[in-house]
């Protein structure tokens, strides 16, 4: 009887040992903010510059986590967030009609957004550097002056700045949207 009671003090204590090993920690929790509702809107300006204009497809999935966490959680105002997006890098060129077709799925889900009052904006400078003018792309984005003008723009009137994409200063030529350049003017 001794020797059970040992083998099964040394069982436990090697299954605790293994356990905490790999849960030193604890448990994770969820939560959201409890006093979320005190903040009346949620205001983001996104930094976009990417070399590859199709990454973009993939920070789409971060504005609708976003968008649906907003919707769950709040703030749960009559208008709790708003969205500007500044794109200012060789993705300019989804934007251009001409391109629709490779881009479709991105361009379309980006009117999408649109449509739920996600603002879309193209530098000038960038969008003329790749050969459009503004007739040339879609008419869900707006072109604005300069890329880096808009941001700080937006940063004076009060919106957070997000710069996935845009840890880097990008040219707007890439290996990525050679092929999609718009006329020289």
């Amino acid at each position: 009887m001794f020797i059970k009671r040992i083998a099964l003090f040394v069982a436990c204590v090697a299954l605790s040992g293994s356990a905490l090993a790999q849960d030193p920690y604890g448990t994770s929790k969820f939560e959201s903010y409890p006093d979320i509702d005190q903040v009346k809107q949620l205001k983001v300006v996104w930094d976009f510059n990417f070399q590859d204009p199709k990454s973009v497809g993939v920070v789409l999935n971060n504005l609708n986590a976003l968008l649906k966490a907003t919707q769950e959680f709040g703030p749960h105002e009559i208008d709790p967030i708003k969205v500007v997006i500044v794109s200012h890098g060789p993705e300019v060129v989804l934007w251009a009609k001409k391109n629709y077709a490779k881009y479709k799925t991105i361009v379309d889900r980006a009117a999408s957004f649109a449509k739920q009052g996600v603002r879309f904006e193209v530098c000038r400078n960038d969008a003329a550097a790749l050969g459009f003018k503004p007739e040339d792309l879609h008419g869900f984005v707006t072109v604005i002056p300069a890329g880096p003008y808009a941001l700080t723009y937006w940063q004076n009137k009060g919106y957070a700045y997000i710069a996935i994409g845009a840890t880097v200063p990008t040219s707007p030529f890439s290996q990525y949207n050679k092929e999609d350049l718009g006329k020289k003017r």
